[in-house]
């Protein structure tokens, strides 16, 4: 499939009039559309072919923080079927991998989710490629939970992350967990011996402590700003740690409702283009109508674009992917090519994906989204396959 029409947007830079060739599930050549003509011209004769339309050809969307889409929430529904169908409603939104994600839940329920992951992830839906699980808790600091349940909260357990693992998926990707916790020391350096990614959320660590973490091998913090200690003159908190440590790179709920437009240029400026990861941290309104949810027995409502328990509590978002690159392109001002690298090669780093994912170049995956020149998506295609273009509109 000769996908062209558009300015395409690589790891370099942009390439105007650009094209990509696709040969099964990975990328075959990119270039400009003449020379990928002049170099493919016998095969691209016979071949499908996508039009941008004068759009813009982008890496797909990787989505580290879902929690659910499509009416289905993970830690409430734990079954393969919910997977499958947030993996079905995040393609219209040109997300083309996710890590579903579990947030704090009994060991009984998480391990359910995990299974549900598990067999989605080997089924392959034809959906966005489900990469793993991103088990958000119970390993986090009661008094930085947020929605989290505090009766569900636990203290960090290599035993029970070892359950995780032998009973739930081996295809966790990240943990989440407070670094300052009785046993999280521990609990890091066995998960990066197993091959997790250690992220650092819902926290009140000082800067010695994230530090500290850092140095046992936690590379990500969960949600800036966003469940952590703040900035402060005399401590740093965890936001100031996680700004200023190079060898973090941080997710960022770019919804303008979790972080102010100012607090996301900030965190723009600090990280820079390779230190911010967009994540949506969706709840199951995603793709549907919903204006209220149950999460952990507790009713939440969805307005005004934020999901928020009776008592205000913000509970996780109705961010999709493609909103939060117009955020942080409009609204926090960060270049296009710059705000496209945060939803596609900077996650695909920091999971160790960068191989075959987040950028185009020949022999990755052939993951793409086709973008107007609004930025809204017109077309989704995941290792090769065109699996949503978007109704056109009369």
């Amino acid at each position: 499939m000769l996908i062209h029409g558009g300015d395409l947007y690589t790891s370099e830079g942009v390439i105007p009039d650009g094209a990509v060739l696709v040969d099964g599930t990975r990328i075959r050549d990119v270039g400009t559309r003449t020379e990928i003509l002049q170099r493919h011209a016998a095969e691209i004769a016979t071949g499908p072919e996508l039009d941008a339309g004068g759009g813009i050809i982008a890496p797909g969307y990787i989505d580290l923080q879902v929690n659910g889409a499509g009416g289905r929430l993970l830690s409430e529904e734990p079954t393969t079927e919910s997977v499958r169908i947030m993996s079905e409603v995040l393609l219209r939104f040109g997300c083309t991998s996710f890590l579903p994600t579990i947030v704090t839940s009994s060991t009984a329920r998480t391990i359910e989710a995990l299974q549900a992951v598990e067999g989605a992830r080997v089924r392959r839906n034809r959906g966005a490629r489900v990469l793993g699980a991103h088990v958000e808790g119970p390993f986090i600091n009661p008094a930085r939970r947020g929605v989290h349940l505090r009766e569900l909260v636990r203290p960090p357990s290599i035993e029970e992350l070892r359950h995780f693992l032998d009973e739930g998926s081996p295809q966790i990707i990240i943990l989440t967990l407070a670094p300052e916790m009785s046993g999280a020391s521990e609990l890091i350096v066995e998960a990066r011996r197993l091959g997790l990614t250690v992220s650092i959320g819902h926290s009140n660590a000082t800067y010695e402590e994230v530090a500290c973490a850092v140095d046992l091998g936690a590379t990500m913090a969960t949600h800036l700003f966003n469940a952590m200690a703040p900035l402060g003159s005399r401590e740093p908190g965890t936001v100031g740690a996680v700004m200023q440590l190079d060898r973090l790179s941080a997710g960022l709920i770019a919804d303008g409702v979790h972080v102010h437009p100012a607090s996301l240029t900030i965190a723009a400026r600090t990280k820079g283009r390779d230190g911010i990861f967009l994540v949506s941290d969706a709840m199951s309104p995603i793709g549907t109508d919903m204006t209220e949810f149950e999460l952990n027995g507790r009713r939440v409502v969805v307005k005004d674009g934020q999901c928020r328990t009776e008592d205000g509590t913000l509970a996780g978002s109705v961010l999709t992917m493609d909103i939060a690159v117009r955020t942080m392109h409009h609204l926090a001002g960060v270049p296009l090519a710059h705000a496209i690298r945060m939803a596609t090669l900077n996650p695909a780093r920091a999971i160790g994906m960068a191989e075959t994912k987040g950028s185009l170049e020949p022999g990755k995956d052939a993951d793409l989204v086709v973008l107007a020149p609004d930025l809204t998506v017109r077309a989704t295609v995941v290792e090769g396959d065109l699996l949503y273009t978007a109704p056109r509109s009369n």
